[in-house]
């Protein structure tokens, strides 16, 4: 949106917007004149003046959802997921593989393969479990 630039106005530092000299609030984002644009002069080779408007300061951009600890955490839960599905799969089809003593190797690769896949769950509940409450905690105490 480009606004002309005229001598009876002054820009608005918080919006980028032009407003009347004789107001002291801007009528968009109500942020107070600055004292010093009423002693700036207005350069003269300006025509106009591009208004945004989508602008955000630094300050508001999104914050990570987690800090390292707890990306540490994720990350460890989804790397013991991955690990335990594949002993998982291993267990199962270990016994096509390599001769193993046991009567009925096919039962025993199946309860293997369940006792792993039963510990990779819970631990990658726990992990992830963990690094959501410090995400919580977190967030609480930076409210309150």
């Amino acid at each position: 949106m480009e606004q002309s630039f005229d001598r009876d106005s002054w820009l608005c530092r918080n919006c980028n917007s032009l407003v009347d000299n004789e107001l002291n609030h801007c009528p968009t984002c109500h942020a107070e004149r600055p004292e010093e644009s009423t002693t700036e002069p207005i350069p003269e080779g300006i025509e106009s003046v591009v208004r945004r408007e989508n602008y955000t300061n630094a300050e508001t951009r999104p914050k990570a959802k987690y800090l390292f600890r707890e990306s540490v955490l994720v990350n460890a839960a989804d790397i013991t997921l991955v690990l335990g599905l594949f002993c998982t799969f291993g267990a199962l089809i270990a016994p096509m593989i390599i001769e193993v003593p046991l009567e009925a190797p096919i039962i025993w690769a199946i309860c293997g393969a369940v006792v792993i896949f039963a510990i990779t769950m819970i631990s990658w509940a726990t992990l992830r479990t963990l690094a959501e409450i410090s995400r919580m905690l977190r967030e609480r105490e930076s409210q309150g």
